[in-house]
């Protein structure tokens, strides 16, 4: 208990045995002021009485008081604590999207580069396997992150061909399928006269 709520508990139990010691001499004079028979001693004890009765009125006032102000405190003090935990919650969030932004925005290592050439080429066979089923295909993409990661721990990892990479994977994970390489798309070739030499045709970057 802190230093506060143990300062209302006493100032609550002190005003509880005034009202306490009031209402019993309230309750006397009450009973005196009933017998007496000489009309001043009458007078002197309601006045009394009046006098005592308000003080415990003032003191069951006060203790309410007291009451609702510790309830109060108790809301400002649960909404203060819950103003800074959604602050810091979003202090967190806004970090974590500092940080994915500064990765994303952060050059591919030749590592990473390779990586994500080889899991581009393998990504219909996954896509295949799982027959559509998104749950599943996460899952084998799961699998092949981490089979690329260890993979490019391995010496020579950057000197091997994308193809034979993406084919030693394929064939550990028991993918099916060919794989497809793809060109970017580029100017079309213009029409060259018969006497031209013909053009070496293009030849696919497999790294």
């Amino acid at each position: 208990m802190d230093a506060q709520s143990a300062d209302q508990a006493r100032a609550e139990a002190i005003l509880g045995e005034l009202a306490e010691l009031g209402l019993m001499l309230a309750r006397e004079l009450a009973v005196r002021a009933r017998a007496a028979e000489d009309p001043a001693d009458t007078e002197r004890l309601v006045s009394a009485f009046n006098k005592t009765s308000r003080g415990v009125r003032l003191t069951l006032a006060l203790n309410a008081k007291l009451a609702r102000d510790a309830q109060r405190w108790g809301r400002e003090e649960a909404e203060a604590a819950a103003q800074s935990a959604r602050a810091a919650q979003a202090q967190a969030q806004q970090q974590e999207r500092d940080a994915r932004f500064a990765q994303a925005a952060a050059p591919a290592s030749p590592v990473q580069e390779r990586r994500s050439r080889v899991k581009g080429l393998l990504n219909r066979l996954l896509w295949n396997e799982s027959e559509g089923d998104e749950e599943e295909y996460e899952v084998l993409g799961a699998d092949l992150d981490a089979r690329l990661h260890e993979a490019s721990q391995g010496e020579g990892f950057l000197d091997l061909p994308i193809t034979a990479i993406a084919q030693q994977v394929a064939s550990d994970m028991g993918l099916s399928g060919d794989l497809v390489l793809t060109l970017p798309a580029g100017p079309k070739p213009q029409a060259q006269p018969d006497s031209a030499t013909p053009r070496e045709p293009t030849r696919v970057d497999t790294g």
